[in-house]
């Protein structure tokens, strides 16, 4: 990376350094109202190997409106983490009260202060995980990761997960149907070409940490954070997926954020079922990604309309494309592959989630 770049992140998103620079890796933790939960995390991350060698940063943090409750857990945690009640070898906190933007926000702090931790020159090396205070990793965590992270030559690899058991019957069943639905999409996703077929949980994956600052940083949303980052990652750098299960995320269905486990556990718990997304829906995602893979097609944005159905280019128009692609093309290198790179950063996971639920309304006719 070019010190001119790292400079200008660390400009733009100032952090106080951590008290060590001699690491490669480092491991962000958001932590609110976890008292519960982080004695068992921390446990687990004491067995992996080479934690001796890595930055642990647990970010104390809740929201302007928490409940007294809440405040209450943070100062325990709090005192639990300054007695050395909790103990890892290299592990700092950060406190955030009334702290803006949620969980992403949590995990950008931490992430930029393992940013401002570093050098220019040892940069390229570092790598950043991102893990929850209500989760347990399995010995090889760092070493079996940070290896295919190595290997794979990606900017970011998400790591296999296996949420734990359920206390009750239909909390297991149901934590298991939500796994068979997020690998579902992944699954069918990756059958039509997409590069964005890999799994976005906040509490399994690493990055490069020149990856990071690459793409703008950990995104501050109150959820979702992870979708977001991994999908600009994927823009500037191949997101891989490590199938080996390194890391168990509680299957609690919490209320904290908008969408993702914790609110699709609790529509199941109910008895409702999970918005599913018909094979004729990903057909026609395929049909796209083929059409815009033939030769000629992305010379100009009505060269890739004329080959698509009507549904199809009607979505593109409505996202403006035409605009959108003439203005890419003006800029774009004459390279091999620059076309089809810049087609998938404009059609990215987000507009890929969108068209499927599209096509899933022409399908239903509404």
């Amino acid at each position: 990376m070019k010190p001119h770049d790292f400079a200008k992140y660390l400009r733009r998103n100032p952090a106080e350094p951590l008290p060590w620079r001699e690491f490669r890796r480092a491991v962000v933790i958001p932590a609110c109202d976890e008292n519960d939960s982080i004695a068992e995390t921390f446990a687990s991350l004491a067995s992996a190997r080479g934690i001796e060698e890595t930055a642990v940063v647990v970010v104390v943090n809740h929201p302007p409106d928490a409940p007294e409750s809440c405040r209450r857990a943070n100062e325990t945690l709090l005192h639990r983490l300054e007695t050395g009640e909790l103990q890892l070898p290299r592990l700092v906190w950060r406190f955030a009260p009334e702290l803006e933007g949620g969980v992403g926000a949590a995990r950008k702090l931490g992430m930029d202060a393992v940013i401002a931790s570093l050098s220019p020159e040892n940069v390229e090396e570092a790598a950043i995980w991102s893990l929850d205070a209500d989760t347990t990793v399995e010995p090889g965590y760092l070493e079996e990761s940070e290896a295919f992270l190595a290997q794979s030559k990606a900017g970011a690899v998400t790591i296999g997960f296996r949420h734990r058991e359920g206390d009750t019957p239909e909390l297991e069943q149901a934590i298991r149907r939500y796994e068979e639905y997020l690998d579902a999409y992944v699954e069918r996703l990756r059958r039509a070409g997409s590069p964005y077929a890999f799994h976005t949980v906040g509490s399994a994956f690493v990055c490069r940490a020149a990856s990071y600052i690459r793409c703008g940083g950990m995104r501050v949303r109150t959820g979702g954070e992870d979708f977001y980052f991994l999908q600009a990652v994927a823009k500037t750098a191949k997101v891989a997926e490590l199938q080996k299960v390194l890391v168990h995320p509680s299957p609690r269905p919490s209320e904290r954020v908008p969408f993702g486990t914790g609110p699709s556990v609790r529509k199941l718990l109910r008895g409702e079922p999970l918005p599913e997304i018909s094979d004729g829906a990903f057909a026609r995602l395929k049909q796209l990604l083929d059409a815009a893979a033939s030769p000629g097609a992305l010379d100009r944005a009505d060269a890739l309309l004329r080959r698509l159905p009507a549904a199809s280019a009607a979505f593109l128009e409505a996202e403006r494309f035409p605009a959108a692609w003439n203005g890419v093309l003006a800029n774009l290198p004459k390279t091999p592959g620059a076309q089809q790179e810049a087609f998938h950063c404009w059609f990215d996971g987000l507009r890929t989630l969108r068209f499927l639920h599209a096509a899933e309304r022409d399908a239903s006719g509404d």
